[in-house]
């Protein structure tokens, strides 16, 4: 026979509540045995191990219908079926949370480097890009399909960014609208399945001269702001040979007005 436990001896030596067990028990993960007369529930090592077999479960990622699915299964096979779903889910999920984390360090490096960078011009390939327009200059103004786009591309936040395009040809022309949107880059695009379509543009790798700008929210964004860029290329016999994309690196707002810094990616040949 057995030596059994009270719900409160239980719960003292696994450290978690009485609750909790009872928790357990509704979901059929263990039995205790009842006392008909009194109503007491009493505990076994059984339902011990049971515990922490389930907590195990668990901490694997796996709801607890499924852990009481798992636990009540005969064959171990079965067992083993389920454990591998779920290390392919823990897989991706290991997967999203290392390019969250270069995503974070890569923000982190262009906020940190904003001061050298300012106003200084390399040679940087730039990286591919998929991009939706959300307005023109600063009116927003989306067809219904432009909207559901939008939505989608908004579901692979953090790892998208605000973002300018200046078409080559407006430039050309001396014309100074751009376009607003949101972009995400290549190789994060591929977590998500991003492809083009008719709203959604991309734009491969190219080399480009790259500069940052800091902008606020009282001076209206014009191409104004690549002036010295031009200057530059036009110094080192160089030709714009695409549309001008920028990436919002950070915002921020002390007081009345918003702030940013633009990395500028300007194709060149």
């Amino acid at each position: 026979m057995y030596n059994t436990y009270t719900i409160g001896e239980l719960a003292k030596i696994l450290d978690i509540t009485a609750e909790t067990i009872r928790y357990y028990e509704r979901k059929n993960i263990i039995q205790p045995i009842k006392n008909k007369e009194s109503g007491y529930r009493y505990y076994t090592m059984w339902d011990l191990h049971m515990i922490i077999r389930a907590r195990c479960y668990l901490g694997f990622g796996f709801s607890i219908e499924q852990v009481a699915e798992l636990l009540q299964k005969e064959k171990l096979e079965d067992i083993d079926d389920m454990l591998s779903k779920q290390e392919e889910v823990l897989q991706q999920n290991i997967i999203y949370q290392m390019n969250l984390l270069k995503k974070l360090r890569l923000n982190k490096s262009l906020i940190n480097d904003k001061e050298n960078q300012q106003k200084q011009f390399s040679m940087q390939t730039r990286p591919g890009i998929y991009r939706i327009d959300t307005q023109k200059c600063y009116t927003l103004d989306l067809t219904n399909k432009e909207r559901e786009e939008l939505k989608k591309l908004c579901k692979c936040i953090p790892f998208v960014f605000s973002t300018a395009l200046f078409p080559k040809h407006y430039i050309e022309e001396k014309n100074k609208d751009f376009f607003f949107g949101i972009g995400i880059e290549e190789e994060y695009a591929q977590l998500f399945d991003v492809k083009e379509n008719e709203y959604v543009h991309y734009y491969p790798p190219q080399t480009c001269l790259y500069m940052s700008v800091p902008s606020r929210s009282s001076q209206f964004l014009t191409y104004d702001v690549l002036t010295p860029a031009f200057a530059y290329m036009k110094k080192n016999n160089l030709q714009l040979s695409g549309d001008v994309i920028t990436q919002i690196v950070s915002m921020w707002k002390p007081e009345e007005e918003y702030f940013n810094y633009h990395n500028i990616w300007i194709p060149i040949n």
